[in-house]
C-alpha cells in the first residue's frame, strides 16, 4: 500500500513539474525496473528504481529513478531527476536534469540546465545550446556550442566552449578552448594549462595570481578584486547557485500541492489535533521517529520480514526527505482551525508554503533552529497519525458481527 501510494505521488510529482500537458496522448509507468524497448510518439512519465530506454521517443520524456540510462534517441525535451543519470542517445530538445552524477555521450540539440554532484560531458558529446550548471564537478570534454554558466566545486575543461564562460568553484583548471569573454571565480586554485586558448578578455580572481602564458589570443587577462569568493554560500556563487535555490522551492511547492490535494480531510483532522492537545500528537510523532528504525532493524534481522521491512525503510526515508513539506501542509491547516476559517485550496498551499519558508529560516538558526525544528516536524507527523482514522470500516464491523453471530450460534 505505501510504495503503491508513494509511486503514485511520484508520478503526479513528475506530472506537474513537466508543465502543462496537452491532450491525453501519454504513457505513465512505475515499478522496480521499467525497461522501454519499443519505439513511441506519445510523452513518456516514468518513476521507477532503474528505467531504460532502448527505443526512439518522439514526445518528451520525464523520469524520476535511482538510475537512468538512456540509450536511444529522444527527440523532444527531457526532464530527469535520478542518482545517476547516463546518456547515450542524442536528445533533440533540451535537457533539465537534477542527479548526483550525470553523463553525457550523445549530441543534445537544445539548452543543458542541470544541478548534480557530478557532472560528465564526454568527447563525443555536443551540446549546441547552453549549459548552466550546478554541481560538485563538471567535467567537459566535448564542445558547446553556446555558452556556459557553472557554480561547482570543480570545473576541468578540455573541450571547446563556442562563446562565454562563466564559472564560480572551488577549484577550476583549463586546457581547452572558450571562443569568447571569460569570467573565472576560484575560492581554492585555478590553474591554466598550456593547451589552453582564450579568444577574447578574461576576468578572474584567485587566491593567488594565476599565469595565462600566451593562452589569450584576444584581450587582456585582468585579476579582478570584485569577483572574490569570501565564503561558500549559494549566493557568491550567482546564477546556478540561484537556479538550484528555486529548484528545490519549486519542489517543495509541488509536494505541499499534492498532499493537500489527495489528504486534505487527514491534514485537516491534523490541525485540529494540534489545536487540541500538541503535546500528545509531540508524543506520537516522537514514538513514531523513534519506533520505525526498530521495526526496521527486527524486520531485517527476522529475515522472514525483510520485505516489509524494505518497504518500511524506503516510506521512513521518503518521509525524511518531505518532512519540511509535510510539517508545513500540517502548521497551515492548524492555523486554518485557529483561526477559524475555511480556506480555500490554493489558499491552504500558500499558507503552506509560507510556512515552509518560515521553517527553513528556523533550521537555519544555530543550536535554537537545531532542536525546535525536529520538534514541529514530531508534532506535524504525531498529528497525522491520530487524525488517522484507525477503525476498522463498517464493511469490516459487519463482517465481524456475523462471524461472532456464527460462533454464538455454534
Amino acid at each position: 500500500m505505501i510504495t503503491i501510494l508513494l509511486r503514485k505521488c511520484a508520478l503526479l510529482l513528475l506530472l506537474l513539474s513537466a508543465g502543462s500537458i496537452n491532450g491525453f496522448s501519454m504513457i505513465v509507468e512505475s515499478g522496480n525496473t521499467i525497461v522501454i524497448d519499443h519505439s513511441t510518439t506519445q510523452d513518456i512519465y516514468l518513476a521507477a528504481g532503474t528505467v531504460i530506454i532502448n527505443a526512439p521517443v518522439h514526445g518528451q520524456l520525464v523520469v524520476a529513478g535511482g538510475k537512468i540510462y538512456i540509450n536511444d534517441s529522444v527527440y523532444d525535451d527531457i526532464l530527469l531527476a535520478g542518482g545517476t543519470v547516463v546518456i547515450n542517445g542524442y536528445v533533440g530538445g533540451k535537457i533539465r536534469c537534477l542527479g548526483g552524477t550525470l553523463k553525457i555521450d550523445r549530441d543534445i540539440q537544445g539548452d543543458l540546465v542541470v544541478a548534480g554532484g557530478d557532472i560528465s560531458i564526454e568527447k563525443n558529446a555536443v551540446v549546441s545550446g547552453n549549459i548552466l550548471a550546478s554541481g560538485g564537478n563538471m567535467t567537459l570534454y566535448g564542445k558547446v556550442d553556446g555558452n556556459i554558466k557553472a557554480a561547482v566545486g570543480k570545473l576541468l575543461l578540455y573541450g571547446t566552449v563556442g562563446t562565454d564562460l562563466d564559472c564560480r568553484g572551488g577549484s577550476i583548471e583549463l586546457y581547452g578552448k572558450v571562443m569568447g569573454q571569460t569570467v573565472l571565480a576560484a575560492s581554492n586554485s585555478l590553474l591554466i594549462g598550456s593547451s589552453a586558448a582564450f579568444n577574447g578578455p578574461v576576468r578572474y580572481w584567485a587566491p593567488s595570481t594565476a599565469d595565462f602564458g600566451t593562452t589569450v589570443k584576444n584581450g587582456q587577462v585582468v585579476r579582478d578584486e570584485s569577483l572574490a569568493i569570501k565564503g561558500n554560500h549559494w549566493y557568491f556563487l550567482g546564477a546556478a547557485g540561484l537556479l538550484t535555490v528555486l529548484w528545490y522551492l519549486a519542489t517543495a511547492l509541488l509536494v505541499i500541492i499534492l498532499l493537500q490535494y489527495f489528504f486534505t480531510k487527514i491534514f485537516h483532522r491534523a490541525g485540529e489535533k494540534i489545536y487540541d492537545s500538541s503535546l500528545r500528537s509531540l508524543g506520537a510523532g516522537f514514538l513514531f521517529f523513534c519506533g520505525v528504525p526498530v521495526l526496521i532493524f527486527f524486520s531485517f534481522i527476522s529475515l522472514i520480514a525483510i520485505p516489509i521491512g524494505l518497504i518500511l525503510l524506503f516510506g521512513y526515508i521518503f518521509s525524511l526527505l518531505i518532512c519540511g513539506s509535510f510539517t508545513a501542509v500540517v502548521a497551515a491547516n492548524w492555523f486554518s482551525t485557529v483561526m477559524g476559517s475555511n480556506a480555500r485550496f490554493w489558499e491552504e498551499v500558500w499558507i503552506a508554503f509560507g510556512f515552509f519558508i518560515l521553517l527553513r529560516l528556523i533550521f537555519s538558526i544555530p543550536f535554537f533552529g537545531w532542536m525546535l525544528f525536529p520538534l514541529l516536524v514530531c508534532i506535524a507527523f504525531g498529528a497525522v497519525l491520530r487524525g488517522i482514522n484507525w477503525k476498522r470500516t463498517a464493511a469490516g464491523n459487519k463482517v465481524a458481527e456475523g462471524q461472532t453471530a456464527i460462533l454464538q450460534k455454534a
